[in-house]
C-alpha cells in the first residue's frame, strides 16, 4: 500500500511540478504560459492559456478601438488579423517584445482620448479606424502610436485651458 501512495506522489510531482519549474529556467515555454494577442483588423484582445503544450483557455475581448468601431472590421492590407502582444509565465513580469507590444497601451491610450477630449461617435470611429490601417499597413505599432500622440497633442492645443506651449 505505501509504494501505492509513493507512486502515485510521485506521479502526480511529475505532472504538476514542471509547469512551476520550467517558466524559471525557460521563460515562456508553453508548458505553463499566457499569450495576449490583438486583432488588426477590429482591434479586439484575445487571451489564452497553455498547460502542457495544451491551449486549456480562451477569451476575446473588445478594446476602447473595438468598441468605438462597433463591430466594422478594418481590411486594408494582406496580413493576418491575430498578432502576439505578450507573452507571461509563471514568475515573468515581462514579454519578449513583439512587433505589436504596444498595441495594448495603444488601445488605452485612444480611450484616454476619448474621456478626455469627448470625442463623438463619429469622430472616435475615424480615429480607431486610422490606428488599425497603420497597424496593418505598417506591420507594426510604430505608425499607430505616432498617429495617437499626435492626435493627443493636437487636441491638447485646441482644448480651451491648454497651457501655452514649451520651447
Amino acid at each position: 500500500m505505501r509504494k501505492l501512495w509513493i507512486s502515485i506522489a510521485a506521479t502526480l510531482a511529475l505532472v504538476a511540478l514542471p509547469p512551476l519549474m520550467v517558466p524559471v529556467f525557460i521563460p515562456w515555454s508553453e508548458i505553463n504560459c499566457e499569450h495576449q494577442e490583438i486583432n488588426v483588423r477590429t482591434g479586439q484582445a484575445r487571451c489564452s492559456r497553455s498547460l502542457w503544450f495544451v491551449k486549456v483557455s480562451e477569451r476575446v475581448e473588445d478594446t476602447a478601438l473595438s468598441h468605438a468601431l462597433n463591430g466594422e472590421t478594418v481590411d486594408v492590407a494582406e496580413i493576418e488579423p491575430w498578432h502576439r502582444v505578450n507573452t507571461f509565465s509563471p514568475g515573468q513580469r515581462n514579454s519578449p517584445h513583439y512587433r505589436y507590444h504596444g498595441a495594448f497601451s495603444q488601445a488605452n491610450m485612444f480611450e484616454m482620448l476619448q474621456q478626455m477630449h469627448g470625442l463623438n461617435k463619429a469622430d472616435a470611429a475615424g480615429l480607431a479606424r486610422e490606428a488599425l490601417i497603420q497597424w496593418q499597413t505598417s506591420g507594426n505599432d510604430f505608425a499607430a502610436g505616432k498617429l495617437l500622440q499626435d492626435k493627443m497633442i493636437e487636441l491638447q492645443d485646441r482644448a480651451p485651458n491648454a497651457a501655452p506651449p514649451q520651447r
